[in-house]
Parts: structure tokens; C-alpha cells; sequence
């Protein structure tokens, strides 16, 4: 070995603050790297799990085959070649023979040991989701917007399907989709946007554009003048303007996004 090698600082043990080591402290350990589980305990669960499992059903050790040895030196199965040749030959077959069955009884340690592992890991997991689900944070049921929104579709869907055929749908089963996302995500969006033109729509929201089932049609000339009003058809809000000394009038869409505002031809 160089004498590098030798000094001091390369020494196996003692203190890290010697030295070019000053200052330094020793690295505390994750035993379970946020995973809930205890090194400690799964190390001895897993004695006792091996232990009792050798108590109550042990792996026989490995002999060594001497009886086959001694009687292939005996028969001088081997002994054409001198003595040397005589043992080694002899040794052969019952070596290999001990080899395997070792090998086989190291598996079933080994397997044993994997068997202990899993079940101490298995059983606290289950004690870790078990605590979880008492204190309520468990499997929950997802109130998400996007969650909502597809429970509302599916149930505005579900009720049009059951209409008689002389029924005609309203419009949230007419347009399922524009209207369970007008309702869950767009009034939301309304309630927190700080975009100016948004707080005025949502101060003047009507909700839906007038609605006649029976016709299946809608009425812009019903809207309220001035206010705000979702056509679920073009999915965007619309707003009539009587004309006036100042201002022409008229209708306008209204990005349901952007709230970007554009003049439209009259509809009915």
C-alpha cells in the first residue's frame, strides 16, 4: 500500500471531525423514505417470522455425501491414474451432489426470508391505510369541478333517455353537456374572476338564453335589455342592446373565456 494511503485521514473509523473532516457531522438515516414503514420493526418481524418457521419446520443442513466418497475411493473406480487421481475422481460426483442440495436448501432460506419481508411490509401498509381511512383520509369521493361537471352530464343525459316520446326535453337534456358546464365550471369561474368585463357579466347574469321547449327554439328578442344571458348552442354569452341616441344597439357575444366582445347579426 502507497503511503498515501497510510495517513491517517485514510484510516477506516473513529470521529468525521479530525482533520479536512472538521466541521462535519454524521448523515442521519430515512429508515423508510416517507413510506410508513418501520426498518426496525419489519427487521424484527422478520426474525421472529424465520425463526419460528425454523423452529416448526426446519431446512436440514447440507451433508457431505462421505459414504459415496469413501465407497467410490474403495472401489478404485478411479485409481488408473495414482492416488491423486483416485481422490479426486472419487470426490467428483458426491462434491457436485452436496453443491445442488445446498444450493436448494440456500433457495428456500432465501425464499423464507423474501416470504418474512413481504408479510411485515404487507401488514403495516394495511395498518398505515387502516389509520388513513380513520382519519378520514381514505379513499374520498372526488368533488372536482371536472368530477361534478361529468356527474351532471351523466344525469341530464340519463333524464332525457326516459322522456316519452310525446315529451319534449328542456333545455339542460337538450344540451347536457353546454349546460352542466355553464352551471359547474363557467359560474364558478365567474364568482373569482377579477377580469372587469367578467365581474359585469357575472353582476348581470340571467343565466340561460330564453328557452322554449316545445319549439325547441330560443328568443334573444326575450332577453332582458342589458343583461347577460349563456347560449349553451354557441357556448358563449350574449347581451341585447337597445338602440339609442348614442349607440345603435344590437346584439353581442361574449367569450366565455376571454369575455372578448363581437357584434352579432339579430337572432330569434
Amino acid at each position: 500500500m502507497s503511503r498515501t494511503l497510510k495517513r491517517p485521514m485514510f484510516r477506516r473509523g473513529g470521529t468525521v471531525n479530525d482533520g479536512i473532516m472538521t466541521g462535519l457531522v454524521d448523515r442521519k438515516q430515512k429508515s423508510n423514505g416517507g413510506l410508513g414503514i418501520d426498518r426496525a420493526r419489519t427487521e424484527a418481524e422478520m426474525k421472529m417470522l424465520m425463526d419460528l418457521q425454523n423452529q416448526y419446520a426446519p431446512v436440514p443442513k447440507t451433508r457431505l455425501p462421505i459414504g459415496q466418497f469413501g465407497l467410490n475411493l474403495a472401489s478404485g473406480k478411479f485409481a488408473g491414474d495414482g492416488v491423486l487421481s483416485n481422490i479426486a475422481g472419487s470426490a467428483q460426483g458426491p462434491y457436485s451432489s452436496f453443491v445442488k442440495q445446498d444450493d436448494a436448501r440456500e433457495a428456500i432460506l432465501n425464499k423464507r426470508k423474501t416470504s418474512a419481508l413481504s408479510t411485515s411490509i404487507g401488514q403495516q401498509f394495511a395498518e398505515r391505510t387502516a389509520r388513513a381511512k380513520a382519519a378520514g383520509q381514505g379513499m374520498q369521493k372526488d368533488y372536482s369541478p371536472q368530477r361534478a361537471y361529468e356527474d351532471l352530464v351523466k344525469t341530464r343525459t340519463e333524464s332525457r333517455s326516459k322522456l316519452q316520446s310525446f315529451q319534449k326535453p328542456n333545455i339542460e337534456q337538450a344540451y347536457p353537456r353546454a349546460t352542466s358546464e355553464y352551471d359547474i365550471i363557467i359560474e364558478r369561474k365567474l364568482r373569482t374572476t377579477t377580469d372587469p368585463t367578467g365581474k359585469m357579466i357575472a353582476a348581470n347574469n340571467a343565466g340561460f338564453v330564453p328557452f322554449d321547449p316545445k319549439k325547441q327554439s330560443f328568443d334573444y328578442n326575450a332577453m332582458r335589455p342589458g343583461a347577460f344571458y349563456y347560449d349553451p348552442r354557441i357556448k358563449a354569452f350574449v347581451q341585447r342592446i337597445p338602440p339609442s341616441d348614442e349607440d345603435e344597439g344590437g346584439f353581442f357575444i361574449y367569450d366565455k373565456n376571454t369575455f372578448a366582445k363581437r357584434k352579432i347579426e339579430t337572432k330569434t
